[in-house]
């Protein structure tokens, strides 16, 4: 066992970070005051000067409302044990009323990193991502987000947030969404309906 530091972007609770503690003797948690769904490309000076503070080899960074499973933990513990790669990606699975959403997630991002292999003058000051030296692999398993517990929370903060659109915007943008899920699950098509009824940039 060794220690893993974490790199938690904005409010992470140690409830969410739980099953870690079975995979690592010390768990040293490291605060970046940045807004948690911002991409670290615009935060890069934060995010270095973390990484400088991080006093174990390997560091997570875990964003809010996210969780680590089980399974993520023990997958997470099994790399920093053989150290077959330097960065690993890590999905995430976006869960709405207590049930997942299918709203596919890609390839992920670089969330687990060897502090050694971290290039922080990479590309002349600007990446879109952590860039690392040596190989990096994704993961199998991902991080668990919550969004809402409730169709009621989501549409209540929406009326709190955001701006009504019209019946036939709202028409238009769920059915150029649910096209672009190509799933017919009923909790995933729920969420995007709610979604498409207001305006979240105003």
């Amino acid at each position: 066992m060794q220690a893993l530091s974490i790199i938690a972007l904005g409010d992470v609770h140690a409830e969410e970070l739980m099953p870690l503690g079975e995979k690592f003797n010390r768990l040293e948690q490291l605060v970046l005051d940045i807004n948690p769904r911002h991409p670290l490309s615009e935060h890069r000076a934060e995010f270095n000067r973390a990484v400088d503070a991080a006093s174990a080899d390997w560091i997570l960074v875990v964003r809010e409302r996210e969780s680590v499973t089980a399974a993520l933990a023990h997958e997470i513990g099994a790399v920093t044990d053989t150290a077959r790669a330097w960065g690993f990606r890590i999905r995430v699975q976006p869960f709405y009323g207590g049930a997942p959403l299918l709203l596919g997630t890609g390839e992920g991002e670089v969330r687990l990193l060897h502090k050694r292999h971290y290039m922080r003058f990479a590309e002349k000051g600007e990446w879109p991502e952590p860039v690392i030296q040596g190989t990096i692999v994704r993961l199998g398993n991902a991080f668990h987000a919550e969004t809402f517990p409730t169709v009621a929370e989501h549409l209540a903060y929406l009326q709190r947030t955001a701006v009504p659109h019209s019946s036939l915007r709202r028409i238009l943008l769920f059915a150029r969404n649910a096209l672009g899920t190509k799933t017919l699950d009923r909790n995933t098509l729920r969420y995007i309906w709610t979604e498409a009824g207001y305006d979240k940039s105003s």
